[in-house]
This record gives C-alpha cells, sequence and structure tokens, in this order.
C-alpha cells in the first residue's frame, strides 16, 4: 500500500467495501438496526449501510497505508475544525471519541497535528500480532497507546498532567466496567472510564468525531463544544457526564450517518432488571 498514491488505496478500499456489504451475512440486521435508531425506511437504511461498507474499506485501507506515511501527507489529508477550543486548554483535555470516519487516522494525527502528545485508551485486539502492528502504526507520530484494561494507575497519572487523552465511547460495556445510558432510545453499557478520569485530573471534556469530506474523502475532525465535566465523583455525576458524551455521539451520527460504524454490537450488555427484548 505504500506505494500506492493515496487516491487509488481508497478507490480499492471503497471497492472493497462494496462488496463486503453485498456478501455479509448480517446485512439484514444491520439493516433492520439502522431504521430502528434512525427512523427510516428499508431503502434508506440499505443506502446508509452501504455508505458504512465503503468507508469501512476506505479506513482498512489507509490504516495499512499508514506506516508509509510522511507528516506532510498526513497534515494534508486531515484538518481539525475547532481545534483552537483544544489549543485554548493548553492541550490538557478528554477528547471523547468514537468509531467514525476514519478514527485510527486522527488518533495517528493528532499529536504531530495539535502539537501535544496524545494519550488514547483503547481495548487489545485479538491475535496478539495483530495488535501489535496497530499499536505500532498509532503510535508512528508520537501518540501513545493504552490498553483500557490495566493501565489504571498509568492512565491516573496521565489525568494529572498537561497531556491530552482520546477515549472511545461507543463500545460495550459489561456491568462492572461501565454505567447504562440512553443511546438511541435504548440503555447502553458504557464506560465510565471518561467521566472519572476527567473528575480526578479536572480535565474539560470536548466531543471530537471524525468524518470524510464526501468530495474528496479526506478527513475531517469535528472538535464539538465542552462538555461540563463531573463535579466529583459520586455514581450521579459520572452517569451524567456519560450520558452527556454519549449524547453527543448520537448527535453525529444522526448527521452523519453512514460514517459510523453500525455492526457494533452496541447494546449486548443489559440491566439484570430486563429479561426480554435484548437489543443487539
Amino acid at each position: 500500500m505504500g506505494l500506492l498514491p493515496l487516491k487509488a488505496v481508497r478507490v480499492l478500499g471503497s471497492g472493497v467495501g462494496r462488496l463486503l456489504g453485498l456478501f455479509s451475512s448480517r446485512k439484514a440486521e444491520i439493516r433492520q438496526r439502522i431504521m430502528d435508531c434512525l427512523s427510516v425506511d428499508a431503502p434508506e437504511a440499505g443506502r446508509i449501510m452501504r455508505g458504512m461498507y465503503r468507508n469501512l474499506g476506505m479506513t482498512v485501507f489507509e490504516l495499512l497505508r499508514l506506516p508509509h506515511m510522511d507528516d506532510e501527507e498526513m497534515r494534508r489529508e486531515i484538518r481539525f475544525e475547532g481545534r483552537e477550543k483544544l489549543d485554548a486548554c493548553g492541550h490538557s483535555y478528554i477528547a471523547a471519541v468514537g468509531h467514525t470516519g476514519n478514527w485510527e487516522w486522527m488518533a495517528a494525527a493528532a499529536t504531530p497535528v495539535l502539537g501535544a502528545e496524545l494519550h488514547v485508551v483503547v481495548k487489545s485486539l485479538k491475535p496478539e500480532s495483530l495488535n501489535d502492528w496497530i499499536t505500532a502504526a498509532r503510535s508512528r507520530w508520537g501518540t501513545r497507546v493504552h490498553d483500557r484494561r490495566g493501565s489504571s494507575r498509568e492512565l491516573m497519572k496521565v489525568s494529572k498532567s498537561g497531556s491530552p487523552i482520546g477515549f472511545i465511547i461507543d463500545q460495550n460495556a459489561k456491568r462492572n466496567w461501565g454505567v447504562f445510558v440512553d443511546f438511541f432510545g435504548t440503555p447502553a453499557c458504557t464506560s465510565d472510564g471518561l467521566a472519572n478520569l476527567s473528575a480526578i485530573g479536572s480535565k474539560p471534556i470536548f466531543p471530537v468525531y471524525c468524518r470524510r469530506d464526501p468530495g474528496t474523502n479526506s478527513l475531517i475532525a469535528e472538535v464539538g463544544e465542552q462538555i461540563p465535566g463531573p463535579v466529583d465523583r459520586s455514581p450521579q455525576e459520572i452517569e451524567r457526564v456519560t450520558a452527556a458524551c454519549t449524547k453527543t455521539l448520537e448527535k453525529f451520527i444522526r448527521s452523519y450517518p453512514d460514517q459510523w460504524i453500525w455492526m457494533h454490537r452496541r447494546w449486548r450488555t443489559r440491566p439484570e432488571t430486563e429479561t426480554a427484548g435484548e437489543k443487539d
């Protein structure tokens, strides 16, 4: 991939993504999820799903090219809209991030483009060889990667420092790792780590979500308005902040529905009181 022009990489990725969508065994499930969440009809849901697969294909192929890019190309292909909000904090903030656009490129580019060493909290992948490769790609320009499991002490130190943190908020969490907040009208178990880190370090929170420019397929990272952080670490405050962050992601997805990965089984963990009607 390093030998091909970026435009060719994106064309190939888009094509592979379309093929994956055509032959996916989960098409009906994903289409129905989109219809339920966005209240759209089947043809519109199908259009969104095809766009999702197209974006996913480009994202994977762009990731393969990432180790072969230089700073100039990276800066040219992604821009941060509203970055002045982050600069005003002296780079000491927490970014609420979702699986939108090319979230991997956004994380990798944040350190050289924004001028501060970003620490990202992620879920490790299997097999280990794949996780090691992606971690190396993410770290190429100085971004620091932390596994969300087993790095609590390290992250507490970072939260008290002047370094920014990126935290993924759209992955399903187990009950003992999260709180239930509304996401498209259904309770979704969401990690409470972002809210707790903000409380520990008194860091401001900003939603930062990535999308593609529809004309060029280059990437835009949108920095939203600051989300009021928790005043303490009480369960009520942690839930309030987690819900507020999740609401900003839902709003972004409603605006750019083909930019989110709808195949996530986002609602897998259910409240203990719920015995039927589970939503994947």
